[in-house]
């Protein structure tokens, strides 16, 4: 009884220290307790790790916020995203008077200079901060730093007009402030007016910096850059059959076939049969299998499957392997669903033959049981059609195609914006897609999934804007 009382004694005081430990970790500061911005500014200094208080554990929420100090957050956040690439971008020099290559900042105002140059020729980084002299100790304005940050964004997917009080649509920067207030970034005052001479503060920074993260996201990833397939919920086993060997009366090939698939299937378990064990299997599968296909036993889809997976020397015209495979499917060989998802998920960008490959997506697609399996073979055959070059014939298969399911219609609208896109009809994927998403708003499983469904819809609409205005 002692014992157990000091076992858990001494559990209690590991996990009390550990407990301790992981709390200090996390850097927090005294002034910002029940602030507005508190939980941004916890996300910033600990979630992410590009902020730092001061000295005397604050971080001064409502103190202003330098322009070397928001080039410098704007820098890192960039660089965490992957948005800046310091080896892909040059970095400048810098022509202002008031700073050299040893201010601290030097470096990361460079390259936020170097970006924005780049990234548009209307405007530069001198025309936001003009003059001989940077000033970085100087406070940034509201204007300084929407206009900076704009240019890190992607486009806004609202389509309502913004409008403030104190600037209209003749203002030098109305176009990158309205764009950054429809995409949730920046706001106005409650008055409506959005005042670009006022300071920012370091917690209103913070916020911003937070809401740009998270749209940088969209950047990191295609939505719509190519034909993408429904998942399966079916696992098929990485030892198929191919073929029915349970239902009707096995010859003495197929037994052979059957124990070296099985004996297969058995070494990948376990690594090695026993000895007592061997008897029951095949001392060397692959070359049975091998005999079978000289023998020119009539599963052409197993053997051949199997003679591919373990790259057999005797028959090692991978090519050729797989064009028979598709054939003996296209004309009639029975293979189930789950089989079938293999073979063409494996093999489907390898085979040279895209009329066979046509050949047995019809059949797979016409006599399948399965909306999924169906609708994936479509996919498929619009992206043979694609690389082609025959992009309409790819788009008319998505005609009069409307699921009910919420995965299948989402990989419908995505592979039909994908096609268009090809087509440089980017405002015909763009209403697709918008119309596409108020459908799925009214699925049932738009309510259990909804964030995960907001944040494809988002991304491909955002995709499909960025095209539309670099065309």
């Amino acid at each position: 009884m002692r014992l157990r009382k000091t076992f858990v004694t001494i559990t209690t005081c590991l996990l009390l220290f550990f407990s301790l430990n992981i709390t200090y970790a996390r850097m927090y500061f005294y002034d910002i307790f029940g602030h507005w911005a508190e939980d941004s500014i916890m996300w910033g200094a600990n979630t992410v790790k590009l902020l730092n208080g001061y000295e005397d554990g604050s971080f001064n929420p409502d103190g202003d916020i330098s322009r070397a100090e928001y080039v410098s957050l704007l820098y890192r956040t960039a660089k965490k995203q992957g948005i800046i690439n310091d080896q892909q971008l040059e970095n400048e020099a810098l022509d202002y008077l008031d700073i050299d290559s040893g201010f601290w900042a030097y470096d990361h105002i460079s390259r936020v200079k170097s970006f924005i140059d780049n990234k548009n020729s209307y405007v530069k980084f001198q025309d936001i901060f003009s003059g001989d002299n940077f000033l970085p100790n100087e406070k940034i304005t509201r204007e300084e730093a929407t206009v900076l940050t704009y240019f890190f964004t992607t486009l806004p997917i609202d389509l309502k007009n913004i409008s403030f009080n104190d600037i209209d649509d003749n203002y030098k920067y109305y176009n990158q402030i309205t764009s950054m207030a429809r995409n949730g970034i920046i706001f106005g005052n409650p008055d409506g007016t959005f005042k670009p001479e006022n300071n920012i503060t370091r917690a209103e920074s913070v916020t911003i910096i937070q809401r740009l993260y998270k749209d940088m996201e969209y950047q990191k990833k295609s939505y719509i850059g190519d034909i993408t397939l429904v998942e399966s919920s079916n696992v098929a086993t990485e030892y198929p059959l191919f073929g029915d060997y349970i239902d009707r009366k096995l010859d003495a090939k197929d037994l052979l076939y059957k124990r070296a698939i099985e004996t297969l299937e058995y070494e990948s378990l376990v690594g090695i049969i026993p000895f007592e064990e061997q008897h029951l299997y095949d001392s060397d599968p692959i070359k049975t299998i091998e005999e079978l296909k000289k023998n020119k036993y009539d599963n052409i889809i197993g053997i051949n499957y199997y003679l591919i997976k373990y790259e057999s020397k005797a028959y090692n015209n991978q090519s050729q392997l797989i064009d028979e495979i598709f054939t003996s499917y296209a004309n009639g060989a029975i293979v189930t669903d789950d089989e079938l998802q293999i073979i063409f998920k494996k093999f489907s960008d390898l085979i040279e033959n895209t009329d066979i490959m046509l050949r047995a997506l019809d059949r797979w697609e016409s006599t399948s049981s399965s909306e999924v399996v169906s609708n994936n073979a479509l996919f498929m055959k619009s992206k043979i059609h694609m690389a082609e070059g025959n992009v309409s014939e790819a788009i008319r298969l998505y005609d009069n195609i409307n699921s009910s399911n919420a995965d299948i219609r989402i990989a419908q609208l995505m592979n039909q914006s994908h096609v268009l896109i090809n087509l440089e009809k980017y405002d015909d994927a763009e209403n697709i897609l918008r119309e596409g998403w108020e459908q799925i708003k009214g699925l049932d499983a738009y309510k259990f999934n909804s964030r995960k469904y907001d944040e494809q819809f988002i991304g491909a609409l955002k995709e499909v804007l960025s095209l539309k205005q670099n065309y």
